[in-house]
């Protein structure tokens, strides 16, 4: 009898150690986890004052708000956003969590595995600029803020503003210039945002903002 229980004694410690000497790495939480995200395009222009590339609102500008919830993060049913020409926007992404707080600043205080890829424009209508900062007035490429500039009038098309959540020293291979590169999949990791919404290009005469009765080309 002695020996049994001598023997599942020895049983459960050679257990017990094993599981506490396990070498593996905690999961990591998901800080991101976002219900809700808005993409606001403000109308900016250049500020004199402001020194290279400072950039004031205009008075009485543009200002679209598009907020995305959901599941799958859709916009508003119908929603075709009217850009235009020659203009600039800042664009500047808000996430909420599911109790209503604000959380794009996890991005940028994880500024080494997340960034920003904008995609669905036709060739050398958008040009964009990362403006995140951090604390100390480092650039931090990350996209919760940027600078849109309309190049050119173009035909309707699908905006994607995707947030990547890079695997660890993927960062380092990304260049500014990659904002919009289709084949962003080639920096590993996973899209915690890929929000989409049609945006329709347009010369200075044409109406302004989004369009409550939508525009004939969003049917077709």
């Amino acid at each position: 009898m002695k020996k049994t229980i001598l023997y599942f004694s020895l049983i459960f410690f050679i257990a017990f150690a094993s599981s506490c000497s396990k070498d593996d790495p905690t999961p990591e939480v998901d800080l991101e986890e976002v219900s809700q995200a808005s993409l606001i395009f403000t109308e900016v222009e250049v500020d004199p004052t402001g020194g290279a590339g400072a950039y004031r609102d205009v008075k009485d500008g543009q200002k679209e708000t598009v907020t995305f919830s959901g599941a799958e993060y859709l916009p508003p049913a119908g929603l075709h956003l009217h850009l235009f020409e020659g203009k600039t926007y800042r664009l500047d992404l808000v996430a909420k969590d599911f109790a209503g707080r604000e959380t794009q600043q996890t991005f940028l205080d994880r500024a080494d595995i997340h960034q920003v890829f904008i995609l669905g424009a036709p060739a050398n209508v958008l040009d964009y600029t990362y403006a995140d900062k951090s604390s100390d007035g480092k650039d931090l490429q990350v996209g919760v803020k940027g600078y849109l500039h309309v190049q050119a009038a173009s035909s309707t098309f699908v905006f994607r503003y995707i947030m990547r959540h890079l695997n660890p020293g993927v960062k380092a291979k990304i260049k500014a210039s990659d904002w919009n590169n289709a084949n962003y999949t080639q920096f590993t990791g996973a899209n915690d945002l890929d929000l989409k919404v049609e945006i329709h290009p347009v010369s200075g005469d044409h109406g302004h903002g989004h369009d409550d009765d939508h525009d004939h080309d969003h049917h077709h």
